[in-house]
């Protein structure tokens, strides 16, 4: 996977021969993250834990871009958390650490390019694609494709920096990060079943590196 995300990065900033690097950007990411599946069925932020990211994004135009993002997570639950018959009968748990690498596009519904005369603000949508791996699973390591798809705020502080909050929901195929693979059985195969979702929910910080200064020293900011 490193390798996977080393030659993506070397990609994307050879991209700067071709497109203007001044739209390239680049960013960290801290917030937390959270599970919902066949412990946690429906609850938003349920047990939220810390997540760390990095991101690199290149600007299209005013509307659209596209990014890479690396993110380091946890993921926790326990039946004991619920009260209904099931959930204190199976009385499963796990946590488990995860690392997720993701591709998506993203959208501004208003025009987002910071000026020496416009510091805009604007929300946005995202999608793509994720692969997940975690190494220490409740069971053998996991390794998945997933649908990332949200949306954020963001505000440009200069035209150098933007600051911004995101949330993103990770549709996976998988039914094996929380160890439970069907309704009424701990690790039991079962037709009926539900896929688990990974989300993450945080504030990102992305600067320009080779943004390029104004005519006049008073545009250097």
């Amino acid at each position: 996977m490193a390798r996977v995300t080393a030659i993506s990065i070397i990609l994307l900033l050879l991209t700067g021969n071709v497109f203007p690097s001044d739209e390239l950007e680049a960013g960290i990411f801290a917030g937390s993250s959270y599970y919902m599946g066949n412990i946690n069925t429906s609850l938003p932020f349920y047990r939220p834990s810390p997540a760390f990211g990095a991101l690199i994004k290149y600007n299209l135009n005013e509307h659209y871009a596209v990014k890479m993002g690396f993110n380091y997570g946890q993921l926790r639950g326990d039946d004991l958390d619920f009260d209904n018959i099931l959930h204190q009968s199976r009385q499963a748990d796990f946590i488990n650490n995860f690392y997720d690498f993701s591709l998506q596009g993203e959208f501004n519904f208003m025009p987002f390019k910071v000026t020496i005369f416009r510091k805009p603000f604007a929300t946005f949508i995202t999608a793509g694609l994720a692969y997940t791996f975690i190494p220490d699973g409740q069971g053998p390591a996991a390794n998945y494709l997933n649908i990332p798809f949200g949306g954020g705020v963001k505000y440009g502080v200069s035209r150098k920096v933007t600051i911004g909050l995101e949330w993103i929901l990770k549709k996976s195929f998988t039914d094996d990060i929380d160890g439970v693979r069907s309704f009424g059985q701990f690790d039991t195969p079962s037709l009926v079943h539900n896929n688990d979702w990974v989300s993450l929910a945080g504030f990102f910080i992305t600067i320009k590196p080779f943004e390029r200064r104004g005519d006049c020293p008073v545009y250097w900011y």
